[in-house]
């Protein structure tokens, strides 16, 4: 590229004045547009070159690492800065409690609708307690008690949860009588 007088070098599109027609012929490799013309020719260099063929292989070396990626399984741990329980759940011990507390608290007490929500809170408050007594430190214990009327009509209760399987944990027991059922859920939690 040539400097023009000024001291300021040309660029690759410049305007053109149409009266500038001494100008010399534009090789094979420049187009005009009107006014405008553009200059194709391409100059390389080595070192450019070189560059282009690094950036590429680079590429194509993380393109290859991508694609070879395998997706592993991997076993659920707990992780490592969690504290664990000195002492686990004893579950048949709680299961037990529910089996004797039931048929004693219940027996064979007839439905009746104006003392089920306040049987409810009694029998959930009871169970706590009782549970409490044989738990470890630092547990949580939720009772969730479901009573109901005996019909013609089936009932299916159903729970999840997300926690530590290895220091949560729950126990469920069903005991029903010829006019009612009772379904009582606790629900053991390690809190750290």
């Amino acid at each position: 590229m040539a400097s023009k007088p000024d001291g300021k070098r040309s660029s690759i599109a410049s305007v053109r004045d149409p009266a500038d027609r001494a100008a010399p012929k534009m090789p094979l490799l420049r187009s005009r547009l009107g006014n405008v013309s553009i200059n194709n020719q391409a100059s390389w260099s080595l070192t450019g070159l070189l560059a282009a063929q690094r950036m590429t292989k680079n590429l194509k070396e993380r393109r290859a690492l991508k694609v070879n990626k395998k997706t592993e399984i991997v076993v659920p741990q707990p992780p490592s800065y969690a504290a664990r329980p000195s002492e686990k759940i004893q579950v048949p011990t709680i299961k037990h409690i529910l089996e004797d507390y039931l048929p004693g608290k219940i027996g064979e007490m007839t439905y009746d609708t104006t003392r089920a929500p306040s049987l409810v809170k009694e029998v959930s408050e009871e169970v706590k307690n009782l549970v409490k007594r044989v738990l470890p430190a630092r547990y949580k214990v939720l009772c969730v008690v479901n009573l109901g009327e005996r019909g013609q009509e089936d009932i299916i209760v159903v729970s999840r949860s997300l926690w530590d399987s290895h220091s949560d944990s729950y126990v469920a027991h069903v005991h029903q009588n010829s006019s009612m059922f009772c379904v009582v859920a606790v629900y053991v939690v390690y809190c750290e």
